[in-house]
């Protein structure tokens, strides 16, 4: 039954047309809107996954890593006494300003980290090194800051506003790291950061804890341990930090449930369009199904030729769909939009297509097995 879908699909060449551009306009859509939140969510917890750490211990009723609120920094003292500790490590992070070449400013996020480990820094430095922050005003900026801040060139300085304006030396570059906001990162040494939270009045505070431990097993006993004794604070393994990060965007801002609807939306929208079609085509050929029933053709077989016009036209059109995602992908990331694009998300997303494409082909399964070849022949 197979020739029989090809020659139905083809001899209607426009419908056809037609319902290939319209699975892949769903398909890019879909690909598009799902590839952009994953990129988002990404950049949401790329500093949580690029730490290497086990244990994360942040203020009380923290929502999400871009807003930490800071809390004294002697509690680590109680997070190194612990044998099962390997190390623990101290981020500081907070919100203020760089001026730009233009005389403008632009908002950015503050990320104070150790750089004698490099906890909490950048990675994936084309330029300088994570230690070249120690000892003064030096900073490390990403080269997708690019976009907002103009040119970046190891050696210039940038006049950095916390509470002050202080001149700092651009030392390093990265390159891929943003955050959820697009904010801007700016690196810097913990004591220097530190030394900026003092003109606030601020002193001798930390906005994270980062616990490395000897054993992971250990790590339900620490949690444990430290949630009874650090009861000002939230302690949450790094998983369980990354899903409320997730958690957060998707759910409580509604940015994340947003991009799902309108993917679902795309493929009702795709299946919708093949479904008609493919009933559509069913009602005008409705005397050669009458026919091929009245010879003995079995229902089964006649599905099999409905199926068939439809998973041809999921395949044909999502592949176009994909193709046109992959090309248009450096113009979107150039962009400043996060595409996170796996083999993963093009096999499920394709499995969506097909299923969706095969579901909108029961009316007109349906409406064959309810076909009397008599009539047909009467009509």
């Amino acid at each position: 039954m197979y020739w029989l879908a090809l020659k139905m699909l083809f001899h209607q060449k426009m419908r056809l047309l037609i319902t290939l551009i319209g699975i892949t306009v769903s398909a890019v859509l879909a690909l598009v809107e799902i590839a952009i939140y994953l990129g988002m969510m990404g950049n949401a917890t790329s500093i949580i996954r690029h730490t290497d750490g086990d244990i994360w211990v942040a203020s009380k009723n923290v929502q999400s890593f871009d807003f930490a609120l800071p809390f004294p920094s002697q509690r680590i003292d109680t997070v190194r006494g612990l044998p099962q500790v390997q190390w623990a490590e101290k981020i500081l992070l907070n919100y203020g300003f760089i001026k730009l070449a233009n005389g403008g400013r632009e908002q950015v996020q503050f990320i104070g980290y150790n750089p004698d480990n490099g906890v909490g820094g950048p990675w994936n430095l084309v330029e300088g090194k994570l230690t070249d922050v120690k000892g003064g005003r030096y900073m490390i900026l990403d080269k997708t800051s690019e976009q907002r801040l103009g040119h970046l060139q190891t050696g210039s300085l940038w006049e950095l506003t916390f509470i002050r304006e202080h001149a700092f030396k651009l030392v390093g570059l990265s390159q891929g790291i943003k955050s959820f906001t697009t904010i801007p990162l700016v690196f810097l040494s913990y004591n220097e950061m530190d030394r900026l939270f003092s003109e606030a009045g601020w002193s001798n505070l930390t906005c994270y804890i980062v616990v490395k431990l000897k054993n992971p097993t250990d790590q339900a006993a620490v949690v444990s341990y430290l949630r009874q004794n650090l009861k000002d604070n939230d302690v949450f393994t790094t998983d369980e930090f990354m899903r409320k990060t997730i958690l957060y965007w998707t759910v409580q801002t509604g940015m994340g449930m947003a991009f799902f609807i309108t993917a679902a939306l795309a493929l009702i929208i795709g299946g919708t369009i093949v479904g008609q079609t493919i009933y559509t085509s069913t009602l005008e050929h409705l005397r050669e199904y009458g026919t091929l029933k009245a010879i003995g053709a079995r229902n089964q077989e006649i599905d099999q030729a409905i199926f068939a016009q439809a998973a041809i036209s999921g395949v044909a059109g999502y592949a176009v769909g994909a193709l046109l995602v992959l090309l248009m992908r450096g113009g979107i990331e150039s962009a400043g939009v996060p595409l996170y694009l796996s083999p993963t998300l093009f096999a499920g997303l394709f499995v969506a297509v097909l299923v969706m494409c095969l579901a909108s082909a029961y009316f007109s399964v349906a409406r064959v097995h309810r076909l009397d070849p008599v009539s047909v022949f009467k009509a």
